[in-house]
């Protein structure tokens, strides 16, 4: 059976393209022919025709072999491309090749074209599927990249004999390096936090010495700031050669959020059985005081009035009463204390409470109430309201030895989605919030850590009970609520509580708007040091369409704004941060970039602040994703 040929002609003599299409069916060819003589023709021919190979005269009276080989190249098509003249001399023929023909044959002797245009075709269709195979490696490698990217994963890939390391962006993200960070091992090894350094080598280590070629560590890694922890998730492959390690190849996950989240719930679990334990230890007291009192009363009862013993019957009695107010925040603390909720109109509530505030807290303390109309209504026991801010107010009084400021604020929000993840004990709908701020000395976060623990207190004995700040957790948690607290040792302390909105005023209560309208593609500069938050916003702005400029801190962002050719067009910024605040950097980004919009944003109260005011904005945290889309439009927008 004669194998189908489809050839292309480049030739004026129809003599000399019968001659070359016979000597192709005397090889065994099944010879389809289409004879072009000009570069229109050809070009057509190309545009309308599948061609096996192209064979061409070198010179003819309308058009030549340099000429054709340039329409077939610039048509991008790969087809075996051969010349036949009676006339080319060596150097002409080399110049062809060299511009890209395949061969070069001379038409008194064309033994050799048969077996030509064989190789060429068959090169052809292996070039083809070369570069198929190539196409489908790139596509393959795009899909895996993008899978990558999507699973927020880094690669790396060490090689211990000659040090050379290869890592991911993502992979030097996670690590907390810098852009232009050269991949060593001394730079990889420097970005794990110094306490778990030991541990990391010692898994390795364990690892190599049992030949066992797989891996996984958890450990913390240093922000470019010097100041954020990123917790990280690193799995990988160890490859030997003789017993030797020769590679190391591993992925990485930054598992920050996860391991907030896990403590935040084991916080919770914590919280959770401490307040079993008190609710039970509590009912079985207030039995004791029960009997207590009881004998107390009735032997007062049974004795004259100037009986001696009267006195001390009547401490016994005074005594159990005080240990009664303790079982009743124990039972706070528990949920377990009865309570009768009602609708409460919190704006009402605390300016009822002011006249009591104010002789509780003495001059030196200045209070501010800062009431949202439309604050709205929550369900709960207003007395047990009135004791959560009496509790707060008397724990920001004795944080202000020296006076300062007590600002009670109100408002309302919405959460999302994207609030609720970040958040594990809320869900999503619209919440009363009461913020309740001072100026005083401040938490560490250790003590932060525990405030919420019964009979934990850092004052002095005597001075407290430990169970006030557990009393407001327990009341909170009953009413199905949220308490977040903001504290910086010398920086004030700042409790910000959320309480489901009464299902009747949905209407006061702002409902979430599409957020189709609140999109841009302005660039915004973001400065903020809790990894967590400056994640969380800049997924919300890129998700927005925004440009985002990510800083750690206010020296990264300032050096961000130097080197930044195009236009910011404002900037977001924590208030307090390490080494440069809010404040500051506002300041001295406001001189580098004149005219340009600044939002400053803490979870401490705006009025704690009056620095952040200068900006003219500011956005109070925790925020919902709407309500800071919301701020950057309207901020923007004010240009």
């Amino acid at each position: 059976m004669k194998l189908p040929l489809r050839i292309l002609q480049v030739e004026d003599s129809e003599s000399d393209a019968a001659l070359i299409v016979r000597h192709m069916e005397r090889a065994g060819y099944d010879v389809y022919t289409h004879r072009v003589e000009d570069a229109e023709a050809m070009r057509a021919a190309l545009q309308s025709g599948e061609w096996d190979v192209v064979i061409s005269d070198h010179r003819m009276r309308q058009f030549d072999a340099p000429g054709a080989l340039m329409i077939l190249q610039e048509s991008g098509r790969d087809i075996p491309f051969l010349v036949v003249s009676g006339t080319i001399s060596q150097e002409l023929a080399i110049g062809m090749m060299k511009s890209g023909a395949h061969d070069y044959l001379v038409k008194g002797d064309l033994t050799r074209l048969a077996p030509a245009v064989e190789r060429e075709i068959r090169d052809a269709k292996t070039r083809h599927r070369r570069r198929q195979a190539e196409i489908a490696l790139h596509e393959s490698q795009e899909r895996l990249s993008i899978a990558v990217d999507a699973t927020q994963l880094g690669t790396f890939d060490y090689h211990p004999r000659t040090g050379k390391l290869i890592w991911s962006d993502a992979c030097r993200r996670h690590l907390g390096l810098h852009a232009e960070t050269e991949p060593t091992i001394e730079q990889y090894r420097a970005a794990i936090h110094p306490d778990d350094r030991q541990r990391y080598d010692a898994v390795i280590r364990a690892c190599v010495q049992a030949g066992n070629p797989r891996f996984t560590i958890d450990f913390r890694a240093i922000g470019i700031d010097d100041h954020v922890e990123r917790f990280l998730s690193i799995w990988g492959h160890i490859f030997f050669d003789h017993g030797e390690p020769v590679r190391f190849i591993g992925v990485t996950l930054d598992i920050t959020d996860r391991k907030h989240l896990e403590a935040q719930f084991r916080q919770a679990q914590k919280l959770e059985s401490i307040g079993r334990l008190a609710g039970g230890v509590a009912h079985d007291f207030n039995n004791l005081l029960t009997v207590i009192t009881g004998y107390a009363d009735m032997s007062m009862a049974d004795l004259p009035a100037d009986h001696p013993v009267r006195d001390s019957l009547a401490e016994i009695s005074a005594a159990a009463a005080r240990a009664g107010d303790l079982t009743r925040q124990l039972l706070a603390f528990s949920r377990r204390q009865a309570s009768h909720p009602q609708p409460v109109d919190i704006n009402s509530l605390l300016q009822n409470l002011r006249k009591m505030l104010a002789p509780l807290l003495g001059e030196t303390v200045e209070l501010t109430l800062s009431l949202d109309p439309a604050a709205g209504v929550f369900l709960a026991d207003p007395g047990q309201i009135e004791q959560i801010v009496m509790n707060l107010a008397v724990n920001s009084r004795d944080a202000l030895p020296d006076g300062g400021k007590l600002i009670i604020e109100t408002s309302h929000i919405y959460a999302d989605a994207g609030f609720t993840q970040a958040h594990l004990s809320v869900t999503e709908g619209p919440y009363v919030v009461v913020s309740i701020s001072d100026t005083g000395i401040g938490m560490t976060e250790e003590v932060r850590a525990h405030i919420f623990e019964p009979f934990f207190t850092t004052k002095e004995p005597g001075k407290g009970t430990g169970l006030g700040l557990s009393t407001v957790w327990g009341i909170v948690q009953q009413c199905s609520g949220f308490i977040s607290v903001y504290s910086e040792p010398g920086r004030g302390t700042t409790f910000r509580i959320l309480f489901p909105a009464a299902r009747q005023t949905d209407s006061v209560v702002a409902q979430p708007q599409p957020t189709q309208g609140l999109s841009g593609d302005e660039v915004i500069l973001l400065a903020e040091d809790e990894a967590g938050v400056r994640k969380y916003v800049r997924q919300i702005l890129e998700r927005h369409g925004y440009r985002v400029l990510v800083a750690a801190n206010g020296h990264e962002a300032l050096k961000l704004a130097q080197d930044c050719p195009e236009k910011i067009d404002l900037l977001l910024t924590d208030v307090v941060m390490p080494q440069m605040g809010g404040a500051e950097l506002a300041a001295k980004f406001a001189a580098m970039r004149r005219g340009v919009q600044i939002i400053c944003m803490s979870g401490y109260s705006e009025r704690l602040w009056p620095e952040a005011k200068a900006s003219g904005n500011f956005l109070q945290k925790p925020f919902t994703p709407d309500q800071l889309l919301r701020q950057i439009r309207t901020v923007l927008e004010q240009r």
